[in-house]
């Protein structure tokens, strides 16, 4: 005979009730962030001289959380958005603003958003004459100054965020837009009782929400050889604390390129187009963790313009990361654009230092790929860097600062999170000595 489960009986709670133990707790989370403030301007006791109706106006002046949301009709991934998400609050939480002048204590910019700013207008809006207000006084002393501070530290969380999530090959970057409200009341009668309490139940926090939004970037179809491919204008937005972000597209002259056309038209730049095939390059060939590292480096490329010739319409464009070259983009001058067709690890064939490699060490295209020293992945997952012999061969080839970039990736903590290092060791030094010294049968 099967026994009956009985179901435990969810206890009854209370919505309103909820609600206001909910709000008595933000309010006394309020109040200790104002009291921790309070004891940075001018000690432990300064807290308690603020009268009670000054602290509840305080209260009512707090910021809201900083919200962050995707601008209509855009779709962003959940994941990216929630990672973009904690990006900006994370480092709102980590950022920091000086207090009093020279006083050395700091409030982090979500503090100051919700209690800072507050008490800053409070300080130098209120005609209250309590104890301790000349200490109140030095604090808002830096009020513009901080202002600005913030504003800008903000525009610097929301670019990089922003950065830190384009994609070129989704065929339009990130962008962002602050707005800034306080809402307030519709009723200036406060005589009665009721609308007192109607009075105080208005929302007189400041609202600060940034809207992620997108420029997107143009596609054209390129004549190549008499074939036609789809291209992507490579962009980067600007931001301007005047204006609204602006797209700027790239541009490379015939003479930047080192290319000689005999023309008076060679010094005038070409629009920077990018195929999808460039983009998968960099993907395979890279193994970033994220697309929008690809982006960095391809704009850093343009932006350093360190370019070899190599044909007469055809250019190598280096790449570096963490000012260590990593390989070329190599570009065409077709139809009247600069087209990147490929990306190529500075170990591939087709790259002074890679055909060097080969030279030197007798090493394959099809070697290579076996050995996995084709990729940045492969090459940071090996062995090679314990091994002076092979090292050497790369640094004689050129090649050294590869070498030096698996380095950092495997020590430096700045720079671990680049790669996914969850794979065993790729032990393949060996078998390159044993490639270069074949033993005897």
């Amino acid at each position: 005979m099967s026994k009956k489960k009985h179901a435990r009986k969810k206890k009854y709670v209370n919505p309103v009730e909820q609600q206001k133990l909910q709000e008595a707790q933000y309010r006394n989370f309020f109040m200790e962030k104002l009291q921790n403030l309070c004891t940075q301007i001018g000690g432990e006791t300064l807290f308690q001289q603020i009268p009670p109706l000054d602290r509840s106006f305080l209260y009512m002046l707090r910021g809201a959380p900083l919200k962050i949301v995707t601008a209509e009709g855009l779709k962003v991934q959940k994941r990216m958005m929630d990672a973009l998400v904690k990006i900006i609050k994370s480092s709102q939480a980590s950022m920091k603003l000086e207090v009093v002048k020279g006083s050395g204590q700091m409030i982090t910019f979500a503090d100051y958003l919700l209690v800072g700013m507050a008490l800053e207008y409070h300080a130098c809006q209120t005609i209250s004459n309590y104890p301790g207000k000349e200490r109140f006084a030095k604090f808002a002393e830096m009020r513009y100054e901080r202002e600005e501070a913030y504003e800008k530290g903000i525009e610097s969380i929301c670019t990089q965020a922003c950065c830190f999530f384009d994609d070129i090959g989704n065929k339009y970057l990130h962008t962002y837009k602050l707005e800034t409200a306080i809402s307030a009341s519709d009723s200036d009668n406060t005589s009665s009782t009721r609308e007192i309490a109607k009075f105080m139940k208005q929302d007189f926090r400041l609202h600060q929400k940034i809207i992620i939004g997108a420029y997107p970037l143009e596609i054209r179809k390129v004549s190549v050889n008499g074939e036609t491919h789809s291209a992507i204008q490579v962009g980067l937005v600007f931001y301007s604390a005047e204006s609204q972000p602006k797209l700027h597209h790239f541009k490379l002259s015939p003479d930047e390129m080192h290319v000689n056309m005999n023309s008076h038209f060679s010094k005038l730049g070409l629009p920077v187009y990018v195929q999808q095939h460039a983009l998968d390059r960099m993907k395979e060939r890279l193994g970033l963790v994220l697309p929008a590292f690809n982006t960095i480096i391809l704009i850093g490329a343009l932006i350093r313009k360190e370019i070899i010739s190599i044909a007469k319409n055809r250019a190598l464009i280096a790449c570096f990361a963490s000012e260590l070259k990593i390989g070329y983009l190599l570009a065409e001058i077709t139809d009247s654009v600069i087209l990147i067709r490929t990306f190529l690890l500075l170990t591939n064939g087709g790259t002074p230092e890679g055909d060097k490699l080969s030279q030197l060490s007798g090493l394959q295209t099809e070697d290579r790929k076996y050995l996995s020293i084709d990729t940045l992945q492969g090459l940071a997952n090996s062995d090679i860097t314990q091994n002076e012999t092979i090292c050497k061969l790369f640094r004689d080839a050129g090649c050294g600062s590869i070498l030096e970039l698996c380095e950092k990736i495997s020590t430096d903590n700045d720079m671990m999170y680049l790669l996914d290092k969850s794979s065993p060791k790729n032990i393949i030094s060996d078998l390159i000595t044993e490639y270069m010294n074949p033993g005897d049968d």
